[in-house]
């Protein structure tokens, strides 16, 4: 996928309002919406189709701020890997893992109260994370975007979304 930001026209800042990721989707569907070619040939109306589908991937990634984050680092040379990654604490490491515990035994024994206890003290993790986000690339960006921080970013937003995954792994898997 392209740069998020340049195909919704979009400053590379990660403080970006829900209203103007909308409006910039909004500009763009009235430039691509299939619709508009309806009339057109079939290969203008797969150009049309595949350009709407990548920017409402683009205002979808940039509307959580987990993922707007990894998009910037991403382009400042910064990506996360899909591994552990090393500059992770290995107190948050041990932290995480007793969570899990907690949480898989709550799920083999069916405690839904304790399971969804886990499930607040994470999210309530995951939101003091992203906020910390948040202020730390407001730093970022206001120091004038130096490279010195961006290992700091990293793994401020490696934590957080480490959180997450563990918050997703927790959800029961269907019964059917």
């Amino acid at each position: 996928m392209q740069d998020p930001f340049t195909l919704l026209e979009l400053p590379h800042t990660f403080d970006l309002e829900a209203c103007v990721l909308r409006g910039a989707l909004l500009k763009g569907s009235l430039r691509w919406h299939p619709d508009r070619f309806a009339l057109a040939s079939a290969v203008e109306r797969e150009v049309a189709e595949d350009h709407m589908a990548a920017l409402n991937q683009a205002h979808e990634k940039l509307s959580d701020p987990l993922h707007r984050a990894e998009s910037l680092l991403a382009l400042h040379g910064h990506a996360l890997g899909n591994g552990t990654d090393q500059t992770s604490s290995p107190m948050f490491l041990m932290e995480m893992m007793e969570m899990k515990e907690e949480a898989e035994a709550a799920l083999a024994s069916g405690d839904i109260s304790q399971l969804k206890k886990i499930s607040a003290a994470l999210r309530a993790n995951e939101h003091q994370r992203i906020h910390a986000i948040t202020l730390a690339f407001r730093d970022w960006e206001t120091a004038g975007r130096p490279d010195a921080q961006l290992d700091q970013l990293r793994g401020l937003v490696t934590e957080a979304v480490y959180v997450r995954r563990t918050i997703e792994g927790m959800r029961p898997a269907p019964s059917y």
